[in-house]
């Protein structure tokens, strides 16, 4: 072979192998194009998301309901969950995806050990009057008892909501159906509170970690007003007093106080701790003391410096 039929040879081979190149990147951008378009579909796409549990009746749930149900609402199974929804499916897919979905996780793998037995539905709305007139033909609540974001129904096995953005009620009342299962015999301060963390927080590391909420404000008025009482007073009330004419500062004083707890990474011991030892520490005021190794009263001057570090927080 001649020197300059190499020469000749070896420039065919690099158009060739330049040639493939080029194609090779055009398939590789096309591909990344179709697969974020299909990404994008699949995130409205509530079929695509149904996860079921081996054991759990979802068909009774839904055939239970499917006579009343509001018009073009769609129905997902989801974990523990049958979710009925009439918001968008791109929405609600989010919303399972988000809330729900990071809801679950974090109880399952930070603190029950028991999970629900059964489905529960959840039923989403848009609209006040819709699910107001949802709520009144179907739960045996009296209007000027309906909240108006929503509520676990426990008789009933079912959680209603008027979806609002800000608002956080899904993870509310999700928390209130794994506790109920996993520690029935809960005090009301501990549920309420628990349950109002997890409505304004972060999913990070498998965990919802709470953020600061707009239920600081009840223990602003307090503090300022020079009506705010301790955390013995909040752990030893009884439901008359807890849902009574001040319901909103024991939810707000709860809630800060498991936040306050959460950031010294003592929340899940606390929980679990409380749990297991209740029927000899019904308030939980033993197990607090213990976990952080402080009387009542410091924790209270400390959950007080607490609450008043958010002052600059609107």
């Amino acid at each position: 072979m001649t020197k300059a039929l190499i020469i000749i040879l070896f420039i065919i081979l690099s158009i060739l192998v330049g040639g493939c190149s080029d194609t090779e990147a055009v398939s590789k951008e096309d591909y990344s194009f179709d697969s974020t378009k299909a990404n994008s579909d699949k995130k409205s796409d509530l079929s695509s998301i149904e996860e079921t549990i081996y054991g759990l009746d979802y068909d009774s749930v839904i055939n239970k309901y499917s006579g009343i149900l509001p018009d073009n609402t769609s129905i997902t199974k989801f974990k523990y969950f049958v979710i009925i929804s009439d918001l968008d499916e791109q929405l609600t897919y989010t919303l399972i995806d988000n809330d729900i979905r990071n809801t679950v996780s974090s109880m399952e793998e930070n603190f029950v050990s028991k999970t629900p037995v059964d489905a529960t539905p959840i039923f989403l709305f848009a609209n006040f009057e819709k699910y107001k007139e949802f709520v009144l033909k179907n739960f045996e609540i009296e209007e000027s008892d309906i909240s108006p974001y929503g509520f676990f129904k426990i008789s009933k096995n079912a959680i209603v909501v008027r979806y609002v953005s800000w608002k956080g009620s899904i993870s509310h009342e999700v928390t209130h159906k794994f506790t109920r299962r996993d520690f029935p015999d809960m005090p009301s301060w501990f549920d309420e509170g628990f349950a109002s963390l997890n409505e304004k927080s972060t999913f990070k590391n498998g965990v919802l970690i709470g953020d600061f909420s707009f239920r600081i404000i009840p223990l602003r008025r307090a503090i300022k007003e020079n009506t705010y009482t301790g955390l013995e007073n909040l752990m030893e009330t009884d439901d008359d007093e807890m849902y009574g004419k001040r319901t909103s500062f024991y939810y707000a004083q709860s809630r800060y106080l498991l936040m306050f707890l959460q950031q010294q990474g003592l929340l899940t011991d606390y929980y679990k701790q409380f749990r297991d030892s209740y029927n000899t520490d019904k308030s939980g005021i033993s197990q607090l003391e213990k976990i952080t190794g402080r009387p009542i009263s410091q924790l209270d001057k400390e959950l007080l410096e607490f609450i008043k570090s958010f002052d600059d927080v609107k």
